[in-house]
């Protein structure tokens, strides 16, 4: 029973922040209603975003990472986006193979550096399950994200680059991330 009550999800609360609410707290109207819920590894405020290439790479995801993406193209016609995908490329994501490792990527319009859950879109998650077979040996890995809907969600189709969040979520101390960029495939 107590791990059902661990259970937790991620909402925004009134400030738009995004919130851990584990399932025990949903059962003491006191917090609730007091607004004792912790702030855990929001996608929160920052005035100055880093861009990709100003980033030193390969870096550890030991806290939220956010840097502005380049977009290689931009404004395509829709058979453009028929014939090709815009890919968001993680790559060099080095981690130990026998432990879980999980990692959520938002996505903002350039245009809006403050994040809020009417200018954010989760893009998708990584996740690592324990490999037992090789102990102690690491792996790398590279995450790949369509992200061409996305994008017209966001109305980013225009824009020169998009905001990328990586936020930690589990096992994630000495994960490495090799660089983040922006592909295509047909």
């Amino acid at each position: 029973m107590h791990g059902i009550l661990n259970a937790g999800f991620h909402i925004y609360n009134e400030k738009a922040q995004l919130v851990l609410v584990k399932a025990r707290d949903c059962l003491d109207c006191d917090k609730l209603r007091k607004g004792k819920l912790k702030l855990k590894h929001g996608v929160t405020n920052s005035a100055e975003i880093p861009s990709a290439s100003s980033v030193v790479f390969p870096r550890k995801l030991d806290s939220r990472v956010r840097v502005d993406v380049p977009r290689p193209k931009k404004s395509r016609s829709r058979k453009d986006k028929e014939d090709e995908e815009e890919i968001l490329v993680i790559k060099g994501i080095e981690l130990d193979r026998n432990k879980f490792v999980k990692f959520d990527v938002f996505i903002n319009d350039e245009d809006d550096p403050v994040s809020r859950p009417d200018n954010t879109e989760f893009a998708g998650s990584f996740v690592n399950v324990p490999q037992k077979r090789s102990e102690g040996k690491r792996k790398s890995t590279v995450l790949r994200i369509a992200i061409t809907e996305l994008l017209e969600d966001l109305d980013a189709d225009d824009d020169d680059s998009v905001i990328v969040t990586l936020v930690p979520r589990a096992g994630t101390d000495d994960v490495t991330i090799g660089g983040i960029e922006i592909q295509f495939a047909s």
